[in-house]
């Protein structure tokens, strides 16, 4: 169990001086502070006005479900295909040896 606690410290502590080495970065810094501030004013806007994070995530939620329904009808496109590959196959394979036992007994003769 110690042990366990001990390379738990140890990840915090190095993410932590992660984290520091990071902030050392101009670029990042400002990004940073950019994104905290964007943060900030969301919050303050859906606490003004509750209604506009339920609206923003109903229609977050729309998105998904069109997201996950356009998947859905390319997965079952593609079971169809794939379906149909799997009964065309056998007799393409068969033509295809019908064929080759044709020429070769051409050859032969």
């Amino acid at each position: 169990m110690e042990e366990k606690n001990h390379v738990l410290r140890g990840a915090v502590i190095g993410a932590a001086c992660g984290m520091l080495l990071t902030l050392f970065h101009r670029p990042t810094r400002t990004a940073l502070k950019d994104k905290w501030s964007d943060c900030q004013q969301k919050l303050e806007e859906y606490r003004q006005e509750p209604g506009k994070m339920s609206a923003y995530m109903k229609e977050k939620v729309e998105e998904t479900k069109q997201i996950l329904r356009t998947v859905s009808d390319d997965l079952s496109f593609l079971n169809e295909q794939i379906n149909q590959l799997k009964e065309t196959t056998p007799k393409v394979l068969e033509i295809i040896e019908e064929t080759k036992d044709h020429f070769r007994s051409k050859q032969k003769d």
